[in-house]
């Protein structure tokens, strides 16, 4: 959604480490093991996913990705086979989405549609035992995009970012016990992305063409501070140590690492055209960056990067126009979803 809003020409930042190979590492290495089509269905494509360690399933949502500009369907894979399986209905457009592991539910926020009578304000809980929707919530607030679950707290954040026309300013706090509204933190117009650091209870919000991104502080849920990184921000995720954030810089074509004591950029790392997806795999300390490109007139790329010496490893080709991805805690492959003509989602292994 922030996509078609103005975006801001963000200033440079210093390239500290750069090193970008065009394919795996020599005697093996990260690679694309299978490539999963999202079926015929054109409404069906890939822009966000999540994988449900308690079902051994992956959950893709299109976006506002799809031709038509219109979807109801959230895709369902069953990791065991890397088969397509049954889809799910959902709300106007599935967008953003989320699993909370502890209670087997999983989250989608409804972006809406491309014009004024195409609004949606509303967040389908799915039963990850049955696949069946269990309810939705009606938010106070139009164009929810992404959503984040903090399952130690069992709460949900949902950035409320106004949807095609307008320009939002709340991020809605949820109860998972009840999956009811508590509160609403305002922030700064056109929030976004939403990430938890469970380790911190800090979430962090990223901004829709602007360099800001907004910590919110999830004890009070008030708002604890904001900080820039010279670049739109996309993706977020964190070190499992707490100490540090590494975000999508958009405009930079970087990852930046930030202090998470002190929330300023330590270190930047050059990737591919356009990073959106961000993911930090715990198992072997190696950060996944998805490279956007200009989708169909670029092919898609994931740069991985060893995060002790922040240098980028490998670069995998994957689909057209890949975003946000997710990783299988059970087997360690990374799910990548393919939107555009790609429809697809790429599974990468590296071992």
């Amino acid at each position: 959604m922030a996509s078609r809003k103005s975006p801001l020409i963000a200033a440079s930042l210093l390239v500290l480490s750069a090193v970008l190979p065009t394919t795996a590492l020599a005697g093996g290495g990260p690679a694309v093991i299978t490539t999963i089509s999202l079926g015929p269905d054109e409404s069906a494509t890939g822009f966000a996913l999540a994988v449900n360690k308690q079902t051994n399933k992956t959950y893709v949502t299109p976006g506002l990705e799809t031709l038509s500009c219109e979807s109801h369907i959230v895709s369902v894979i069953d990791n065991s086979t890397h088969t397509l399986l049954a889809p799910i209905t959902a709300g106007f457009n599935p967008f953003g989405i989320a699993v909370n592991e502890r209670t087997n539910k999983i989250y989608v926020t409804n972006a809406g549609g491309c014009s004024e009578d195409q609004q949606s304000n509303t967040v389908s809980v799915i039963d990850g035992a049955t696949d069946a929707i269990k309810t939705n919530i009606t938010l106070d607030g139009l164009g929810p995009a992404f959503v984040a679950v903090n399952a130690t707290t069992n709460k949900i954040y949902v950035a409320l970012n106004g949807g095609c026309c307008l320009s939002g300013t709340k991020v809605a706090v949820i109860d998972g016990a009840t999956d009811t509204v508590l509160r609403y933190v305002e922030v700064d117009p056109d929030p976004f992305v939403v990430a938890v650091n469970p380790r911190t209870n800090l979430v962090y919000v990223t901004h829709g063409a602007v360099d800001r991104i907004t910590v919110i502080d999830g004890t009070t849920d008030t708002v604890k501070t904001t900080f820039s990184i010279g670049s739109e921000a996309r993706g977020i995720d964190f070190h499992p140590n707490g100490k540090f954030v590494y975000v999508a810089a958009r405009n930079t074509n970087q990852m930046v690492v930030v202090d998470a004591s002190s929330n300023t950029v330590v270190q930047s790392v050059l990737v591919g055209l356009r990073p959106h997806g961000v993911l930090f795999d715990p198992e072997n300390g190696r950060i996944y960056v998805t490279n956007r490109g200009r989708c169909n007139s670029t092919p898609g790329t994931v740069s991985v990067i060893d995060s002790e010496t922040l240098t980028v490893v490998a670069t995998v080709q994957v689909g057209a126009c890949p975003r946000f991805l997710d990783r299988s805690r059970e087997t360690g492959l990374i799910y990548v979803p393919n939107a555009s003509t790609s429809r697809s989602v790429s599974v990468i292994q590296d071992k």
